[in-house]
């Protein structure tokens, strides 16, 4: 059986294999191995939205 290329999905088609066909191990790793790339989404309170907040979480996000 050959597996599907995962690299020509997109990120919405890679999770809905990996959950109809979640004793694939290779898709589950490639789906881990795509979210571990995407840059971090950081959550900011309405109070820590002043600029000067908001340049010190970027600079420690780009820090990385």
């Amino acid at each position: 059986m050959n597996n599907p290329n995962f690299s020509a999905m997109t990120d919405e088609e890679l999770r809905t294999y990996v959950l109809a066909h979640r004793q694939d191990t290779v898709a589950f790793y490639a789906y881990v191995d795509r979210m571990q790339q995407k840059p971090p989404i950081a959550i900011i309170e309405p109070e820590e939205w002043s600029e000067e907040r908001m340049q010190q979480i970027l600079k420690k996000e780009s820090n990385k």
